[in-house]
């Protein structure tokens, strides 16, 4: 299909109404690439070879020329390169139209780029065709195609460095020739072209020929610039900081004498000096090289030191020509400025103030005085350059560019170049004398003055006007928030906040008709970044305005422009994934029945001294009936820290004979008796603490579990009080034994005070002490302690009832 669709094309441009039809046939081959298989392209390629040899139909084979070099296959160039070469330097070297030689040239500069992938033809061509046809396109410097000319030479040097070294003295004179143009395409493609002077030659042993050469043009760059500033600032620069300039230079024009074209020339020339010196910096080079950072910074801060501001009181011709001429030249400095610092990148670090200093102080003197609401205010140009100069460097060294200290500064002049000027009227009536108003007070005066034209007047209205200065100025303010929005004041996110928020508001309220200039989508958007940032970047002393983004970016999918929708719906999903993430934040509240099991030493060794403290209890209560049944829960005695309250915890059913129960609080424990409770380790075994500090060991004593579940206590004590303070007292306390007895482990430690058993209940005997385990056996420890022992104990516990619960106090038998 492919086969047959080229020929049809072919063959109907060999008919009458083939010239007609080259744009189709050329767009068809395009789209399909008829011309990638060799069996295609060969018709084709004879096609052209016959158009070529005669003038009528040489335009045509020309832009065919141009397609099949595009889409045709290795082995199709390798066979006809050298061919096509030679065919095109043969067009260039006849008189020939100029649009015809102009097509040559835009052809060969493919052809030349091409071959040089291809080591077969690389080769043929240096040799034989390369130093004719750098000839051959030096002298077109005077015709009309010359611009295509410099593109062909170009191509030549930048794929064949060596061969255009004979040449390298003619190429640089047409090069300092061009200096002086203005056309934009010329003066591209000739600042291009400069820096492939400096690889026109040979390269010696490592390189070190392309190293010197560069170096070498690089100086002569440089002081070219110098020379110029010199012409330019002859007059200002008195008293200021004079700057070493390299001694040597390009062999440029002599500059006119006379202005205007003496401005004119020198504001051009640095222009283009400086777009040379940009791509010197900026394009790959074969060998290493040092790049004069401090000379070019120098050279940087000499041409924005001068601005309009010190200008204005001067009022010669040159001095007002050079006023005109300042912004052009300042923009092509901070072109500089922007490609030094992509080249360099943080090895400019050691520079930062001064480069911070520059941008700020352009800037400052830019700034002009509220001018008419929908008109273009001035330095609108500069200042885009320089914002976007700005954002460049924070995004290449960040909190490390030293912009944090300008901060304050650099957020006025984005707010004032983002805020919407107020369409404000001001009448003003003629009264006598009101020529003589000093100038604070004319420049005290705002508004249009309105006075014998009335208010039915029409004014000029640009929705657009500067629209480039604020969408570059809020893109610098959005970058300076990322970079060092967390260390700047909180003040500054403040104001950035109660600025876009309202702004962004008010043009959700009136989308039809938004203030100027943002009818501009750019700045839109801008403002959405601007925000989106904000709620990013997150500062220890301001809070994000995430709320407020939340409706605002649901809002703004509203946008009618797509670009700016699609932002808005892609910030929102980002709001979305802060206020609901994915797994629980860290300051979340937890969850007691969700945490794990916290499991604390056994204290089972301990279980002897508190079987000591129960019997001598029940003796003390079965000597005195009249005191009232009192249960008390005291701690673990492991840490006193561990719990704030008491553990309640209940007996078991055969001793729940009390009919009232009283929870005492930790609050009400005298600090006495938890200071008379010691624990001593004993290798040996577990040891017996004793309420008067003694202690004695106990053996044959061994833990039954290695653990216990510190929260599931807390929980049960919980709901045992619970249901002591609301339950009646009997029932609670037959409640809460009947649960011990199957719920308490062994090594619960609960120092229980019983009182005088009802009738029909099993008498506890005075020397042991009944203990439910979980299991339902009962173990006995009988008291070591003597009859004298357990009377001084005896007492000890009814001082101590005395003092936990003064209405129960025992009686002194």
């Amino acid at each position: 299909m492919a086969a047959h669709m080229a020929n049809v094309l072919l063959t109907s441009l060999s008919e009458k109404e083939g010239k007609s039809l080259l744009p189709w046939a050329i767009e068809a081959a395009n789209e399909h690439q008829l011309l990638q298989s060799e069996q295609n392209v060969q018709d084709w390629v004879s096609h052209i070879n016959t158009s070529l040899g005669t003038a009528k139909t040489r335009l045509e084979g020309l832009c065919l020329l141009g397609t099949v070099v595009r889409q045709c296959s290795a082995g199709t160039f390798i066979q006809h390169g050298t061919t096509w070469i030679r065919m095109l330097t043969q067009v260039l070297q006849a008189y020939d139209s100029p649009l015809t030689l102009q097509m040559a040239s835009h052809v060969l500069a493919c052809v030349v780029q091409q071959a040089a992938q291809y080591p077969e033809v690389a080769r043929d061509v240096a040799t034989t065709n390369i130093p004719a046809l750098v000839q051959c396109l030096l002298g077109a410097q005077d015709h009309q195609w010359f611009p295509s000319a410099l593109e062909a030479l170009h191509s030549c040097m930048k794929n064949f460095p060596g061969p255009c070294g004979p040449s390298k003295g003619k190429i640089e004179s047409l090069v300092c020739g061009l200096m002086d143009t203005n056309q934009p395409r010329l003066s591209q493609l000739l600042q291009e072209t400069c820096p492939l002077l400096a690889g026109c030659g040979g390269g010696g042993a490592g390189g070190v020929k392309y190293t010197e050469a560069w170096t070498h043009l690089c100086d002569q760059v440089l002081g070219s610039l110098h020379q110029v500033l010199d012409h330019a600032y002859q007059d200002i620069e008195i008293g200021l900081q004079t700057y070493s300039a390299p001694q040597v230079s390009l062999r440029l024009k002599t500059v006119p004498e006379s202005d205007p074209a003496r401005t004119f020339v020198l504001s051009t020339r640095f222009h283009n000096l400086c777009g040379c010196l940009q791509q010197l910096v900026s394009q790959d080079f074969p060998s290493v090289v040092r790049i004069p950072v401090p000379d070019i910074l120098a050279l940087l801060c000499r041409a924005l030191g001068v601005n309009a501001k010190m200008l204005f009181g001067k009022a010669s011709m040159e001095h007002v020509l050079l006023t005109s001429a300042l912004p052009k030249m300042h923009c092509s400095a901070l072109s500089l400025l922007e490609a030094l610092i992509i080249c360099c990148r943080s090895h400019l670090v050691p520079h930062a103030s001064v480069i911070s200093q520059l941008l700020v102080q352009t800037l400052g003197w830019t700034t002009s005085e509220e001018g008419v609401p929908g008109r273009q205010k001035p330095h609108s140009t500069l200042r885009s350059r320089a914002y976007t100069v700005l954002t460049v460097w924070l995004n290449v060294c960040g909190a490390a560019s030293g912009v944090d200290s300008h901060a304050d500064v650099i957020l006025q002049h984005v707010l004032k170049d983002a805020t919407p000027q107020a369409d404000t009227t001001k009448l003003k009536a003629n009264r006598p004398g009101s020529q003589d108003q000093s100038r604070r007070q004319k420049k005290k005066q705002r508004g249009v003055d309105v006075t014998d034209q009335g208010l039915t007047g029409h004014r000029k209205v640009d929705s657009q006007a500067n629209s480039d200065v604020c969408s570059a100025a809020l893109k610098a303010l959005k970058t300076l928030v990322e970079v060092v929005g967390s260390i700047i004041k909180p003040s500054m996110h403040k104001e950035a906040q109660e600025f876009v928020i309202p702004l962004l508001l008010k043009i959700h309220q009136n989308q039809s008709d938004p203030p100027i200039p943002y009818s501009c989508a750019r700045c839109r958007e801008g403002l959405y970044q601007l925000l989106l940032a904000a709620v990013l970047v997150l500062h220890p002393r301001w809070p994000p305005p995430t709320h407020c983004a939340v409706k605002i970016f649901s809002v703004g999918q509203q946008d009618y422009d797509l670009q700016v929708s699609s932002y808005c719906r892609e910030a929102l999903l980002t709001c979305m994934s802060i206020i609901h993430p994915r797994a629980p934040t860290l300051q979340s509240p937890v969850i007691i029945s969700d945490t794990p099991t916290i499991s604390k030493p056994s204290t089972n060794h301990l279980a002897p001294s508190f079987q000591v403290l129960r019997t001598n209890a029940s003796e003390a209560m079965l000597k005195n009936p009249s005191s009232n049944g009192n249960l008390f829960t005291a701690p673990s005695f492991k840490s006193a820290s561990q719990s704030e309250g008491m553990l309640k915890d209940n007996p078991s059913q055969s001793e729940s004979t009390a009919r009232e129960s009283i929870r005492v609080e930790s609050s009400e424990v005298p600090e006495s008796f938890s200071k008379t409770l010691r624990r001593e380790e004993d290798m040996a075994g577990p040891n017996v603490i004793h309420l008067d500090g003694s202690s004695s060991s106990s053996e044959g004593q061994s833990s039954s579990e290695d653990s216990v579940e510190f929260l599931e206590d807390i929980k049960n004590s919980e709901r045992d009080s619970s249901t002591l303070e609301t339950g009646e007292p009997e029932d609670a306390v037959r409640n809460m034994g009947r649960e011990l007895a199957t719920d308490m482990p062994d090594n619960e430690d609960v120092v229980l005070i019983q009182g005088h058993p009802e009738e029909g209940s099993a008498e506890v005997p005075a020397g042991t002490t009944d203990l439910s385990t979980t299991a339902g056996v009962k173990r006995k420890h009988e008291s070591d302690g003597e009859g004298e022992d357990n009377d001084s104990q005896n007492a000890d516990i009814q001082a101590m009832l005395a003092a936990f619960v003064p209405d129960s106090t025992p009686d002194e038998n």
